[in-house]
């Protein structure tokens, strides 16, 4: 077979491309005891798994149906217990979705499987007997079809003789007429094959035809006999007698028609996000402009993530943000059958609003879904006796309720669960999905954390045995190798400082005078200071086996329990890590200083090095506040502490000198956690201790990573791995300006230093009547600005690759290869900016790197995510016992019916929410909330609140605050 096709070259000349399709007879039909293909080539084939004749039935699916309903073909519940994977099929789905093609193909080459199901690939597009050509004019649905009938009825008579009944599966009533048509008129054509063993099913009938042996296919699949209950039924004067579907959301458009309306300037495209406070409001922001979502029927089926198409409504229709908490529907609101309605706008809820009128508009189309499988558990009031149907209740409060069907419903109560979402109807009130696994206990401890990292996909899985086996052996250790090729720096007074119980020990440092031998420095006192780094690079070579997961994972993701590691152990704890008195490879930056930590010269080298030891916080202050008064201690104690002194005091200088040139100190409020180590429960929290040895490690990393940047952008301008925090728009401050004006605060945002100095000038001013508040303003502040993130310096132009919170020209990550992939990369890079090695290809290529960025980044955002949902889980945990206690909290915004508040004491912030008989008054430009009882509430107040833990059944349980 072949093709004909006609090309034109960029010279408009019109030429012929000739594509060839050649067929093979002695390709295998790969059952296992097939007499017909047992004298083919044993070798063909040989590297798939086979189908067992034994089987009940053979199931080949269509395209739609591995595409739809994933979970439920790769379950292995009978009768799935042999599937026939076509090849053209997988073809298909490689271009359609990677990651179910990834999913399928890696059960195809697993030649382990023994008792479960056992998937084989079919290769019908090189098969002489079962592949067939397109027909011209033939549609590609019609055409995948028709070749899926070709293959059924080829196979069914291939295997008359042994009795195998084939299944056909089908996605929709539509296609199975349309299958079972092509097969009626192939039979038609070959007389002799009348009495072909087949029968095609949809999904739907296949689940109904085998329920009463496998009761799970119902919950899997999310499918069933009936589900008109799924929707909103009613008869034309609005009665719900007859069986007339209602339609509550309009239909979506075509990607066709959206092109056309986009370049009329109709619509625009991006990513929907819902706000924190009010799941019925969402914005969508391009190149171009943002677009305000309000009301369901608005957001038309669309969820947080989604890449949407939005039609911009007239300038007649455009709304303001609201400020009104809104968190959940109620539970008679989502159960019952009435069309949802929008907010309508009006004069009362003008007042609701702090921000002008923007450009508001309705999701038009779902360019591509952001359905991944969310935790939760089933909502207990929507379980009735003897159904089986139930509402599963998403742990993420920005995801829809989700309508599920299994017959164990009454089992899954109080068990939280892993759930996908199938389908979303316009006549449905809520998506269609289905359970793919229990998860444990709601509530239970391990349980809760398991759904923490299932909610930000954080892998878990073990190292795979080729990633391992990248590693030395047990035996490997520092030898004169490797202290020929490398700076020997063993000798110098080098010392790491950490948390308490850190194994994953990734830097250290070093001070201490040296001569100035060849006079360039002047007669200056010169000291050197260095900043090892750990070299990972030296044991994770690019593109292996362990390179590629770390890629993947992107970070390590430190919990308050537990640590899910970016490397395996064997490097993070032992070989990389810089432990006192053991030699260890590691990656330096050699600064010559002057006592005023003016940088008179930098060297970067790959070095052995062996610590001294290996210090928390808390123990190298204690050295340096003992060596102050004269309690140096002597011999190597005496160094380390000369050391440590000389490293803060010129941390000391150049933290002077960076917020001089308008470094920002910034905020968050971090806690710590005290566990049992018994028991390994929390038995207290509190606010993190920051000491001056924690600003001293943090100078060193900051100078060694802006010297690691300047050299690798100056050595690889169009590729270096860098990261940048762009400067806040006015537009993003201007919350943080309002709340610091309805106090009186006048802050200076013109640069960062300026903004700086004004929170400088006011914690001096009010250290003693209210020392919390410049760190509250500092925290308002950090909040207004965007993230910082990793690029690919090419890409990005050159007065834009500045770090507007640390006023650097140009930044990196270089400090924490143990747990940032990005540091790997930089480590390459400065590797080959020194001769030490060649750069690989693929990181001379701008793309390639802002990919890896762009995966490095949302791996970070991941990690922090899921390390605040552990922090919130802990202190779930550490209150849910004890009675409601009244603590202290400050006002960090105001709303129109509540406050968003935090309590300093434990860093646990929340929401107070006011009923509606309060009579909340709300004025933006005050910053106030004033209530019918005569209570006013303005952000940064400081007031009472009773802390306690509200279990909901369904939703994770939390910290919730109520008035004192």
């Amino acid at each position: 077979d072949g093709k004909l096709i006609l090309r034109k070259s960029r010279q408009n000349s019109v030429f012929y491309n000739a594509r060839e399709h050649y067929l093979r007879d002695d390709l295998p039909c790969q059952l296992s005891n097939c007499g017909l293909c047992s004298k083919l080539s044993k070798s063909i084939g040989s590297a798939t798994n086979k189908l067992s004749s034994s089987s009940a039935y053979i199931i080949i699916p269509d395209i739609y149906v591995l595409l739809k309903y994933t979970d439920l073909i790769l379950s292995s519940v009978q009768p799935l217990s042999d599937i026939l994977i076509l090849q053209s099929i997988l073809k298909s789905i490689r271009t359609e979705k990677q990651e179910i093609y990834k999913k399928i193909y890696k059960l195809l080459i697993d030649k382990s499987q023994v008792n479960d199901a056992r998937y084989v690939l079919f290769s019908d597009e090189y098969h002489y007997r079962a592949y067939t050509s397109r027909m011209q004019g033939e549609s590609e649905r019609d055409y995948q079809l028709r070749s899926l009938a070709h293959v059924v009825v080829f196979l069914s008579a291939h295997w008359m003789r042994l009795g195998v009944n084939i299944i056909l599966l089908t996605d929709t009533k539509e296609a199975q007429m349309k299958v079972d048509a092509f097969v009626d008129k192939l039979v038609g054509e070959n007389d002799g094959k009348s009495q072909l063993k087949v029968k095609s099913l949809t999904v739907k009938q296949f689940v109904n035809e085998f329920a009463s042996i496998s009761p799970q296919l119902i919950e899997i699949s999310g499918t069933g006999s009936d589900e008109e209950d799924d929707e909103v039924l009613v008869d034309s004067e609005g009665s719900g007698k007859s069986r007339k579907k209602r339609t509550i959301y309009a239909e979506h458009w075509t990607e066709s028609r959206v092109k056309e309306e986009k370049s009329k300037g109709n619509v625009v495209e991006g990513v929907l996000r819902v706000s924190g406070f009010n799941f019925e409001e969402a914005t969508v922001r391009s190149d171009e402009r943002s677009v305000l979502i309000v009301g369901k029927e608005s957001l038309n089926r669309a969820l947080d993530g989604d890449r949407v198409a939005v039609e911009v409504l007239s300038e007649d229709q455009w709304q303001a943000q609201s400020l009104k908490i809104v968190e959940d529907d109620s539970e008679e609101k989502q159960n019952s059958k009435s069309k949802v309605k929008a907010p309508a706008a009006s004069m009362d809820t003008a007042i609701d609003l702090h921000t002008q009128l923007m450009p508001t508009g309705r999701v038009v189309c779902i360019l591509k879904r952001n359905w991944r499988p969310f935790c939760g558990a089933l909502q207990v009031s929507s379980v009735v006796e003897g159904s089986d149907r139930a509402i599963f209740v998403p742990v993420d409060r920005l995801a829809p309720r989700i309508r599920i069907r299994s017959r164990r419903v009454s089992e899954l109560l109080g068990r939280r669960l892993l759930v996908v979402a199938d389908s979303w109807p316009r006549s449905s009130t809520l998506p269609n999905g289905h359970v793919v696994r229990e998860l444990g206990i709601s509530g239970d401890k391990e349980t809760e954390t398991e759904v923490i990292l299932l909610e930000n996909n954080i892998p878990t899985r073990a190292f795979s045995a080729a990633a391992l086996a990248c590693l030395p052996d047990e035996s490997w250790a520092v030898n004169e190798t490797h202290v020929s090729r490398r700076w020997d720096l063993r000798n110098r007074p080098v010392c790491s400082v950490d948390p308490p119980g850190c194994t994953d020990i990734d830097d250290a440092l070093h001070c201490m005078k040296v001569p100035d031998t060849r006079g360039e420095f002047r007669g200056k006192t010169v000291l050197e200071v260095g900043v090892h780094i750990a070299d990972v690079t030296a044991f994770l070579q690019h593109g292996s086996a362990l390179d590629v997961e770390a890629a993947q994972r992107g970070t390590s993701v430190y919990l308050v329990d537990r640590r899910i590691e970016m490397l395996p152990s064997r490097l993070t704890s032992d070989l990389c890590s810089l432990r006192g008195e053991v030699e260890r490879l590691a990656f330096s930056v050699v600064f010559k200083m002057d006592e005023d930590a003016n940088v008179l010269s930098t060297e970067f080298g790959r070095s052995v090095i062996k610590s001294n030891a290996a210090l928390t916080y808390e123990q190298a202050q204690d050295r340096i506040d003992a060596a102050r008064k004269g309690h140096s201690g002597r011999g190597k104690d005496a160094e380390i502490a000369r050391s440590l002194v000389g490293l803060a005091q010129l941390a000391n200088k150049l933290r002077e000198r960076r917020v001089e040139a308008g470094s920002l100190t910034l905020a968050s409020p971090e806690v710590k956690f005290e566990v049992q180590a018994e028991t390994n429960d929390v038995t207290d929290v509190k606010l993190y201790q920051v000491r001056e040895t924690n600003k001293m490690v943090e100078e060193f990393m900051l100078l060694a990573n802006i010297a690691v940047a300047e050299k690798i952008r100056q050595q690889f301008p169009s590729c270096a791995m860098l990261r940048r925090h762009p400067v806040p728009t006015e537009e993003m401050l201007e919350p943080l300006l309002q709340t610091a004006q309805a106090h009186g605060i006048e802050l200076d945002i013109s640069s960062s230093k300026t903004l700086n100095e004004s929170l400088s000038k006011l914690e001096k001013l009010r250290s003693k009547s209210d020392p919390y508040l410049a760190t509250l303003l500092r925290i308002l502040a950090t909040r207004s600005m965007t993230q910082a993130v990793y690029f690919s310096s090419g890409l990005v132009p050159l007065p834009e690759h500045l770090h507007y919170g640390l006023a650097a020209p140009v930044y990196t990550h270089f400090t924490s290869p143990i747990r940032r992939y990005a540091d790997v990369i930089v480590h390459r890079q400065l590797q080959a900016c020194v001769g030490y090695s060649a750069l690989p290809n693929a990181l001379y290529n701008a793309q390639h790197m802002q990919a890896v960025a762009d995966v490095v980044n949302e791996r970070h955002r991941a990690a922090q995510r899921a390390s605040r949902g552990s922090i919130a889980l802990h202190t779930v945990l550490l209150f849910r016992d004890k009675p409601a206690v009244t603590h202290q909290a400050r006002v960090m915004r105001v709303l129109s019916n509540g406050l968003i508040v935090l309590v300093p004491k434990y860093g646990v912030e929340g929401v107070v929410r006011f009923e509606d008989d309060m009579n909340p008054e709300f004025n933006s430009e005050k910053q106030e909330l004033r209530c019918s009882n005569g209570r006013t509430f303005r952000s940064l107040d400081t007031i009472d609140v009773i802390v306690s833990v509200d279990t909901a059944p369904e939703r994770r349980d939390r910290v919730v605050f109520n008035l004192a």
